[in-house]
């Protein structure tokens, strides 16, 4: 359900508010002032009677119907497949979005949150990107990679531990590695086994093989950033820009100055993908390690005078922009003999 698209203007516009047992429905027809409200359980019934509820109000809750919803993670996952399935126009929206165009609001409430999408979806629904039910190979690698960032924190939180205590008081730091020797083999078998799962995954779909095998081509982007690359970025449909990539990750530096008074330094905003940013991070660093030509040019920019952490980051750039471009040009990646 990763692939997206632009939808004609819907004359049913659909905002759901969604939590984990319940839907807060808002059903309005564009055109028109009056916003229709009812909550449904949910689940797959709840569904059926949000359908019955929807053709009372005239609508057939198909390819006429624009649904937005603010993205929730897996409470949204049974509301999106079933409209989907029906050919509704599903859009999911950053909740920070929707909340920043309102504007300022005071408390809380499921119903008036569930009108408030609706007004949004209305307002801006000819900016919707909405999702077709085509990659469901995406939405297992995410699960996958959420299970793998689970483990791994796990194990540094076991390791660290023991690490800590072995240099305080190494009898006991002994007995807890004995005693978490089992833990730290099962959960890195484990860990193994998820990479392993996710690469059967990849090479059963044809389309995100050929993308993984040309970022995997990229000096410095291993599996763990291709991954996450494919994941975040929809299988590049939904980020084909390297500038808003970087934005989206959190490395796109920009100016704070106004006027004669304001003269902050350059920086990088803390709106982010911190977690796309982390795996970035680590990619830069062993690419500055492994990789000549962008070691080259780390050190000749440090040389230059500029600070390693900018030098860094903008290591970081290189990767998203090269990452895109071999995306775009749809041919691996080929090593320029000098880099600026």
């Amino acid at each position: 359900m990763e692939k997206l698209m632009q939808p004609q203007v819907s004359p049913f516009i659909l905002g759901v508010d969604v939590s984990k047992d319940s839907l807060d429905v808002c059903l309005t027809r564009r055109g028109e002032v009056p916003l229709h409200h009812q909550k449904f359980n949910n689940n797959s019934e709840g569904f059926q009677r949000m359908k019955a509820w929807m053709k009372q109000q005239g609508c057939e809750a198909g390819p006429d119907t624009l649904c937005c919803m603010e993205h929730t993670g897996m409470y949204t996952r049974q509301l999106v497949h079933y409209l989907l399935a029906r050919q509704v126009h599903v859009w999911l929206e950053s909740a920070l979005q929707i909340k920043r165009s309102i504007g300022m609001v005071r408390g809380k409430d499921d119903k008036v949150d569930a009108q408030r999408i609706a007004r949004y979806a209305l307002l801006h629904q000819q900016e919707a990107q909405c999702l077709s039910l085509s990659g469901v190979t995406l939405e297992r690698l995410k699960d996958l990679q959420a299970s793998r960032s689970r483990l791994i924190k796990a194990l540094k939180s076991i390791k660290g531990t023991i690490k800590e205590l072995l240099q305080i008081d190494p009898v006991s730091g002994k007995t807890l590695e004995q005693v978490n020797r089992k833990a730290i083999r099962g959960l890195e078998k484990s860990k193994e086994l998820v990479e392993e799962k996710m690469q059967q995954f990849i090479a059963k779909d044809g389309e995100l093989k050929r993308k993984y095998d040309l970022l995997t081509s990229v000096k410095g982007v291993g599996k763990v950033l291709a991954i996450s690359l494919l994941v975040y970025t929809q299988g590049f449909s939904k980020m084909e820009d390297g500038r808003k990539l970087a934005c989206y990750c959190g490395v796109a530096p920009f100016e704070y100055r106004s006027g004669t008074s304001v003269m902050g330094r350059t920086g990088v905003s803390k709106f982010a993908n911190k977690e796309l940013k982390q795996v970035l991070h680590m990619a830069a660093l062993s690419s500055i390690r492994n990789n000549g030509e962008m070691r080259s040019y780390f050190e000749r920019k440090v040389g230059e005078g500029k600070s390693k952490m900018s030098v860094l980051n903008a290591v970081r750039n290189k990767l998203l922009h090269q990452a895109v471009a071999v995306i775009k040009r749809g041919t691996p990646y080929e090593v320029r003999l000098n880099i600026i």
